[in-house]
């Protein structure tokens, strides 16, 4: 016979046969305890039980003396346990300290530390003076960064790059007999008023003028990328484009022919990967193997490629494949020198969505009504547009409605800026207030 299943307690929406071995409350698999072969709803639970296991056998005695007898005893036990243990560690720490005392000088380490942060590039260096039978290692958010062999000078460490935020240093002295012994340990909170600006996301920017910035998503095609090109050019405007390393590989030419017309060119990672969970569990949370050396060598490795064929680096500005990111993300993209632009709230085109049957498609025409719709319901000034510079469709290309759209919006008062001359203007406004 089928066992009946119950809710979970903790879960009404699943349904379990397993109860908890002392209250018999069903719990599912992820509230289930184990503990001594059984299974129980909690710690408490558990408690609660191994007790009454205690006290059950004690129930047979019928005189009071002897029970409280065996709970005297077992407190003496326990005391008796405790009092040997400190004494045994308190005996151990005295013949630590007389073994110290007799050993020669040449086998003690000793220090005159020297820490300085350069404020202008964020890095630390130590001037460490020893004795020559030892070697120090320093070790920094877990990882050795340095090691100094020959300590019987003043020997000085230049150069260690402190991270936005905490920094944690680990000093360990290296004997010439095996030993390791801890040196010294501290943390530092570096704090950078540029980094601080950088890691915050941009989304738009507040302004009075009517000025509005277009962006482009440059991926692994390039079908759509020369019209658009030539539609911008025509039109005499500039705007910001992020490019995969993967796209200025395969597409150089078109590059070179993004810088030629003046636009802002920024970075969107080398091969487009997926930065967090959100894809699994909409979360913004860092998915497993995304570190700070992973983002730091997708920025760089396009910033490399980037200028290799156009001789400049990249604008300061990325954004993130698929819009995934957190404030850890955006902390280490900070320190590679660049910081995020996403896209303004319903200023995401759509164009990217290929598939005509899906409830986010928008043809050419629904585009164009859109943003026009949105300018007249909120006005678009210190906006950013996201489109990208390539498609997957087969008809309907979005990039179609482009003069239209630069047409409407011009004679709205509109005027088109990259993402730099948006914050650009900001300063200016700021400035001009005070």
């Amino acid at each position: 016979m089928a066992v009946k299943k119950i809710p979970c307690k903790n879960h009404p929406q699943r349904l379990t046969t397993r109860r908890c071995y002392y209250c018999k409350t069903p719990v599912c698999s992820e509230c289930q305890v184990r503990r001594a072969h059984h299974i129980f709803c909690s710690s408490k639970c558990y408690y609660l039980w191994k007790t009454q296991q205690i006290i059950r056998p004690l129930k047979k005695y019928k005189h009071k003396t002897a029970l409280l007898f065996l709970i005297a005893f077992a407190l003496f036990s326990i005391g008796q346990f405790y009092y040997l243990n400190t004494k045994i560690n308190r005996l151990a720490k005295q013949r630590e300290k007389r073994e110290m005392k007799s050993a020669p000088d040449t086998e003690q380490l000793w220090f005159n530390l020297d820490t300085t942060v350069a404020r202008a590039n964020g890095r630390i260096s130590f001037t460490i003076t020893g004795t020559p039978s030892a070697a120090v290692s320093i070790w920094h958010n877990g990882k050795m960064v340095a090691m100094s062999a020959d300590i019987s000078k003043d020997n000085i460490l230049k150069g260690i790059p402190l991270y936005f935020g905490e920094n944690r240093f680990v000093l360990w002295e290296h004997r010439a007999n095996g030993q390791q012994i801890l040196v010294d340990s501290f943390r530092i909170d570096w704090h950078s008023a540029r980094l601080r600006f950088l890691s915050l996301p941009l989304y738009s920017v507040p302004l009075r003028q009517k000025l509005l910035a277009l962006t482009f998503d440059a991926g692994s095609t390039d079908k759509g990328s020369r019209n658009i090109l030539r539609v911008l050019r025509n039109k005499e405007i500039h705007c910001t484009m992020f490019v995969t390393g993967r796209f200025v590989k395969q597409f150089p030419d078109l590059v070179r022919q993004m810088v030629a017309d003046g636009h802002q060119i920024g970075n969107h990672t080398f091969n487009h990967p997926h930065l967090t969970t959100y894809v699994r569990n909409e979360r913004q949370q860092t998915l497993g193997g995304v570190t700070r050396r992973f983002v730091f060598r997708q920025l760089r490795k396009t910033d490399s490629l980037f200028k290799k064929i156009t001789g400049r680096h990249l604008a300061p500005f990325w954004r993130a494949p698929f819009g995934e990111f957190n404030k850890q993300i955006l902390r280490w993209a900070a320190e590679a020198g660049y910081k995020q632009v996403v896209w303004s709230h319903h200023c995401d085109a759509l164009d990217w969505v290929a598939d005509s049957t899906s409830e986010l498609y928008r043809s050419a025409a629904e585009i164009l009504h859109h943003f026009l719709r949105l300018e007249e319901t909120s006005g678009l000034q210190g906006r950013i547009i996201l489109m990208h510079l390539g498609t997957e469709r087969h008809r309907d290309y979005p990039y179609r409605i482009l003069p239209a759209l630069i047409d409407s919006l011009r004679m709205r008062g509109y005027r088109f800026v990259t993402v730099g001359q948006l914050l650009t203007a900001k300063t200016k406004q700021s400035l001009a207030r005070k």
